[in-house]
């Protein structure tokens, strides 16, 4: 059931997400303000390894500062370990996947580099095991190209949380590890800036 929760919670927020991007992009009263999809590449910590995709809203509330919301997912990467009491070896699962929730602001310098964070809410989730949703937070530094309206864009960026595996072993009962789901960053995307 917690499962469940968890996916329906992951689809609502995105969906409310990519109307609130979409809104506030079309709403634009001050330059800056853009919708950005990208690929992404992210080293997660205790989870290694994983790739995903994004799409971003930025509304320029002043010349060169603009608020950010956007949405990531990343998929399961390496096997994560547990050790358990009374067994030899460790068990070994998939890796945590992520639907990651971001809101935070930006600062755009001359030459269309920028740099920003704020704070994030991973909706984590595993095959095998259970994995609550975590509060995190996020730093980027990023560079825009391109024509006026059409753009492209590279970004470095720096994601931090944590967060606790339950996995029921059966006649070993209930066996709990935190994982560090940190890890740099990379993702490059094209934009539409209003």
């Amino acid at each position: 059931m917690k499962k469940k929760n968890s996916k329906l919670f992951s689809m609502l927020a995105f969906t409310g997400l990519l109307a609130g991007s979409l809104a506030l992009a079309s709403n634009a009263q001050a330059s800056g303000s853009s919708i950005q999809a990208m690929g992404s590449w992210y080293d997660a910590g205790d989870s290694g390894d994983t790739y995903g995709f994004g799409i971003r809203g930025t509304y320029g509330v002043m010349e060169a500062l603009g608020i950010d919301l956007g949405y990531t997912y990343f998929g399961a990467g390496d096997d994560v370990d547990i050790d358990v009491p009374g067994v030899d070896d460790n068990v070994t699962f998939g890796g945590i996947d992520a639907h990651t929730f971001d809101l935070g602001v930006r600062y755009t310098l001359p030459l269309e580099l920028y740099f920003g964070g704020g704070f994030s809410y991973f909706a984590l989730d595993h095959d095998t095991a259970s994995i609550d949703g975590e509060w995190g937070a996020y730093g980027l530094v990023g560079w825009s190209f391109g024509g006026e309206h059409i753009r492209g864009f590279i970004e470095g960026m720096y994601r931090y949380t944590e967060g606790t595996i339950e996995y029921d072993h059966g006649f070993h009962g209930e066996v709990n590890r935190d994982v560090d789901y940190d890890g740099f960053a990379a993702n490059i995307g094209i934009m539409y800036r209003f």
